[in-house]
């Protein structure tokens, strides 16, 4: 395998558009990709994350704005002169074909010679574990195993871009976790640019490098994972990132007499009193083994926490709650979008 370390490419999107019956599935996006890293698209479905990937691959044609790699525009080149690779969702193997057969196909139609193809077949199977299966049928392997070959088939492509859209939709929770692990590692050995659509916020937050929140077509906001999940632009990020998701409140269900704002508080943060804080009534109790999930009532707003395993808390039972005044968020109740400035007549709640 050609050692692809510091050779992935740039990725540029300009301003880009693209238009269904007049409505924007992309609008307007702006994106950056740096070469060698990983970047996920991230959102809920019809946010336009995955006709972003396409127009990058050249499978959609962008209505309006620029597409570059490595510097060039590529606006006008088909998909096969991008130099690129993709994974799909569907792994788009070849029922009739063998492992080998599959990982090699794309060379074989580049007439790439059968001395460098077999050398290449070697080195993608051993990365990949696969070397035992060559000779089965996709038929005979299972979930895992033939997403393996459709990226197998990816990698000994050797590109400096990889895309990848929602590749592992189809795999069970456990393997899911196994194969990001996967990905991950041979994203960062081989040191090829990718770009990875998912609507799961934990692959995106355990896999990338940079996380870009789309909604309605445009980038809600981007960053590192921890730059997101620790300082969300606006209340939709604060709700969409973390599992569970930030709690959201209106400050006058706290108390605080402070019109249209809206309170973020993550489940984690918030803690149990003794004598001081919040009252809330807890309706469910959810364990978890490490950690105990209470569904709680503040007057007519609900507010998850998240608190030790071994804390013995019954449902129907008054508590306080409490959180320190550094981990409150504050959003726009109308726009949504984060604001800086503390309100006045905070802090109270967390005394």
């Amino acid at each position: 395998m050609k050692d692809l370390a510091n050779k992935g490419q740039a990725i540029s999107l300009r301003q880009v558009s693209k238009f269904w019956d007049g409505e924007p599935a992309v609008d307007s996006v702006d994106l950056e990709v740096a070469p060698g890293t990983f970047t996920v698209l991230l959102g809920p479905s019809g946010c336009g994350k995955s006709t972003t990937l396409r127009i990058i691959a050249g499978l959609e044609a962008a209505d309006q704005g620029e597409v570059l790699i490595a510097g060039q525009v590529v606006n006008q080149l088909p998909p096969a002169k991008r130099d690129l690779a993709m994974v799909f969702q569907s792994y788009a193997l070849f029922p009739h074909l063998t492992v080998a057969e599959n990982i090699l196909f794309g060379l074989r139609v580049r007439r790439t010679p059968k001395a460098e193809q077999q050398q290449r077949l070697l080195s993608t199977a051993d990365l990949l574990g696969l070397t035992d299966y060559l000779n089965r049928r996709p038929s005979q392997l299972s979930g895992g195993q033939q997403q393996r070959v459709a990226l197998g088939r990816a990698i000994i492509a050797e590109k400096p871009v990889c895309l990848m859209d929602e590749p592992l939709s189809n795999l069970d929770a456990k393997l899911r976790n196994t194969m990001r692990t996967e990905i991950r590692d041979l994203q960062q050995s081989l040191g090829f640019s990718m770009v990875y659509v998912t609507h799961d916020q934990s692959e995106a937050i355990t896999m990338a490098d940079q996380v870009v929140l789309m909604r309605k077509g445009r980038i809600e906001q981007s960053g590192s994972p921890r730059e997101i999940y620790e300082n969300p632009a606006t209340a939709f990020v604060a709700s969409f990132i973390g599992t569970p998701p930030m709690n959201l409140i209106e400050a006058e269900a706290l108390g605080v007499t402070a019109k249209d704002i809206t309170v973020g508080v993550r489940p984690e943060h918030v803690r149990l009193s003794d004598t001081v804080g919040i009252k809330a009534r807890v309706e469910h109790v959810e364990y978890l083994g490490a950690d105990v999930l209470l569904d709680c009532r503040v007057g007519n707003a609900k507010l998850l926490a998240r608190i030790e395993g071994h804390a013995n808390v019954q449902p129907q039972t008054d508590v306080r709650l409490i959180w320190n005044a550094d981990q409150m968020h504050f959003f726009d109740g109308t726009s949504g979008a984060r604001l800086h400035d503390v309100p006045e007549g905070f802090g109270v709640v967390t005394n």
